[in-house]
């Protein structure tokens, strides 16, 4: 997931350095074991009278698990990486170079503070580069229209929202346990995923710009159905993208992220 933005006479380069982490080589060459425990009882005693289980391929396993390594590192104003991400999101924005982190401008982007940083505890570093790409490509279109305050869209805190639901929905979370088991994906909705992140390029990315923009679209749709709408409201419509989400992933083994798209949009 390295890559490079340019912007203008500047280039921000985001390498995913994960921090040691607590796997073991053993432990990664298989399954999670969410995943495991999630066979149904049809798969598992009676996947012989199939032709097909949601078992994941060695390369999916990989793949699954090298996006886990690279989640697994969090924001710290320590980390030299880090740093240059956030200068590099501020310059996108404002085409300045930011002096002090902590600065009140931040919040009229969508972020809660006037230090971003503390929005990214439940995402990581990836809640923030999953900012900047958006930035990036839409800047001078949605990303105007999200930070419209009339709209009263939290594009930051949003983007980071949904950052924070596909890490823990497709079982990227830490500590995932039984208690988790009715919001993390069944069999079907992670071998999808897990597929795609061997047969599509960068994902991930469009997953969050897929659920990002729809978010937004179905916001500014209620408001204008009910200009009472206040934030209180959001909530309620942020469940429902989660939940339609989750019906696309769970529904059928889709061939290619056009067919899944294009369920998506259909509901």
């Amino acid at each position: 997931m390295n890559q490079e933005i340019q912007q203008k006479d500047q280039i921000i380069v985001q390498i995913h350095q994960p921090k040691n982490h607590p796997w073991t080589e053993i432990q990664m060459a298989h399954e999670p074991t969410t995943h495991q425990k999630n066979k149904e009882f049809k798969e598992k005693y009676l996947s012989s009278c199939f032709d097909e289980t949601y078992n994941l391929s060695d390369q999916e396993i990989k793949e699954w698990w090298n996006l886990r390594v690279e989640l697994y590192s969090l924001y710290s104003h320590e980390d030299e990486n880090c740093v240059k991400r956030i200068k590099g999101l501020w310059y996108l924005l404002t085409e300045t170079e930011l002096q002090e982190i902590r600065n009140q401008k931040w919040t009229e982007f969508g972020f809660q503070q006037a230090d971003p940083t503390t929005d990214f505890r439940g995402g990581g570093v990836q809640s923030l580069d999953d900012i900047t790409n958006f930035v990036s490509e839409y800047k001078d279109t949605l990303v105007k229209e999200m930070c419209k305050p009339q709209n009263d869209f939290y594009f930051a805190a949003s983007s980071i929202n949904v950052t924070f639901f596909i890490k823990r929905y497709f079982h990227l979370q830490e500590q995932l346990d039984k208690r988790d088991i009715k919001e993390i994906a069944d069999r079907v909705a992670l071998k999808n995923f897990c597929r795609f992140l061997v047969k599509e390029e960068n994902f991930w990315k469009k997953l969050h710009q897929l659920i990002l923009t729809d978010l937004f679209n179905e916001w500014v749709a209620l408001k204008k159905r009910r200009p009472e709408t206040t934030i209180m409201d959001y909530g309620p419509v942020l469940e429902r993208i989660k939940h339609k989400t989750k019906r696309t992933f769970s529904s059928r083994l889709f061939g290619n992220v056009k067919q899944l798209i294009e369920f998506y949009q259909s509901q």
